[in-house]
């Protein structure tokens, strides 16, 4: 018969588990239109999470987060930008199941909210059959807020966290987090307003624009 301290212990346990059965679907984008973490996935899924990211225009980067557990209750997934892979006096990204995403900033392993959302937009958050979806925009390069809002033009490293939320305040996230292999940077694209046009696309309207002035004079 089962004792009492171990059903207790099981029950604590299963509050946040993360799974291990590869139930995110792989994206085929990976490596081609976005940049991934991991970089590649089992046919059958990934195991736990998976992040990606890609250019939305200018100045900004679209994340996607997508982290694999079974939460009993308010939860949050976190994405922290690190520029020595640590966690201390890094700019976080905080996703809560109550549609509360948020900015804010670790002092040594404290998390401090920001006070504004300067820096993201476009956000949403959903929990679909046990995998927890969070998605921003990020600037690449803040022009406010710059001690703690992280500048992505300069090498970062990513650091992925997820716990419970009780009382209104997120848990610390114990061991429940992971950091990218490698550290990624985003230097500003210059262009006219938001668009840039693909070499080709300004090569053919050069010969086609010359085609015609040839054959009008």
């Amino acid at each position: 018969m089962m004792s009492w301290t171990k059903l207790i212990c099981i029950l604590i346990a299963s509050v946040f588990t993360q799974l291990t059965n590869g139930e995110i679907p792989p994206d085929s984008q990976c490596g081609k239109a976005k940049i991934c973490w991991p970089a590649e996935c089992p046919a059958e899924g990934c195991v736990g999470f998976l992040i990606s990211w890609w250019n939305t225009d200018l100045d900004y980067l679209r994340f996607e987060m997508k982290m694999e557990i079974v939460p009993s209750g308010e939860h949050y997934i976190a994405l922290g930008f690190s520029g020595n892979n640590q966690m201390p006096d890094s700019s976080i990204v905080m996703c809560r199941s109550d549609d509360n995403v948020q900015l804010g900033y670790t002092q040594g392993r404290t998390y401090a909210p920001g006070t504004d959302l300067y820096g993201i937009r476009n956000t949403s958050f959903a929990d679909t059959n046990n995998i927890t979806t969070c998605s921003f925009d990020r600037i690449k390069k803040p022009t406010k807020n710059e001690d703690t809002l992280r500048s992505l033009t300069d090498s970062f490293f990513l650091i992925r966290a997820w716990g419970a939320v009780t009382g209104g305040v997120p848990a610390y996230h114990k061991n429940n987090r992971g950091v990218s292999p490698k550290s990624y940077s985003y230097p500003v694209m210059k262009g006219t307003g938001h668009n840039i046009k693909p070499a080709s696309v300004s090569l053919c309207a050069c010969l086609i624009g010359a085609w015609l002035s040839y054959m009008l004079h």
